[in-house]
């Protein structure tokens, strides 16, 4: 199993986003290298979600964009933060970039103290849209064509701050898993 072969003992920290649109396995691939003893940093929208009543019937974050985007910018570049203190490869299930996408997916204007440029990322993998195993709940309302809309601003917007986005494949789990840790250069 090669998931188990990534050398942990990196001294350098190494930054790794996870990426994407609502429902393509982000976090179920983030579970799965936790599992493995790798340090990871969650996705913050659903913990946000549930304090604040976002996730519960309360206000739609689409209404009520740009507040919530600080309050998971904030979040997030906490999430930046903490990572100082480690070493090794850290993941993360989606990084600021990604609260700039959404900005921009519902027509908005980030401020401009939601600037990127002190918060580097080493490499980032995108999962992409996958009708197949798209689910609707309580956090994730959006229709599937909403998944697209995302992953078109997800991928524009990564690429406007200079980053080279690494595909993920459809696949399982623990093959995602794989795949991640192959392209990182894992395997001892």
């Amino acid at each position: 199993m090669i998931s188990s072969q990534l050398n942990k003992d990196m001294t350098d920290l190494s930054r790794i986003v996870l990426t994407g649109a609502p429902g393509t396995g982000k976090s179920s691939t983030v579970n799965a290298l936790e599992k493995f003893g790798y340090p990871v940093m969650k996705e913050v929208s659903r913990e946000y979600w549930d304090k604040t009543g976002y996730g519960s019937g309360g206000e739609d974050p689409w209404r009520n964009l740009i507040t919530f985007s600080k309050a998971i910018w904030e979040l997030r570049t906490q999430q930046h933060i903490e990572a100082k203190l480690m070493s090794g490869p850290v993941f993360y299930d989606r990084s600021i970039i990604d609260v700039l996408a959404y900005i921009d997916a519902g027509n908005k204007e980030a401020e401009t103290a939601m600037n990127p440029a002190p918060y580097k990322y080493n490499k980032v993998f995108i999962f992409p849209p996958w009708e197949e195993i798209y689910k609707q709940d309580d956090g994730r309302w959006e229709p599937f064509s909403t998944c697209e809309l995302v992953d078109k601003s997800v991928r524009e917007t990564y690429d406007r701050y200079g980053y080279h986005l690494i595909e993920v494949p459809k696949c399982t789990i623990q093959e995602r898993v794989n795949f991640i840790i192959r392209e990182i250069g894992g395997v001892k």
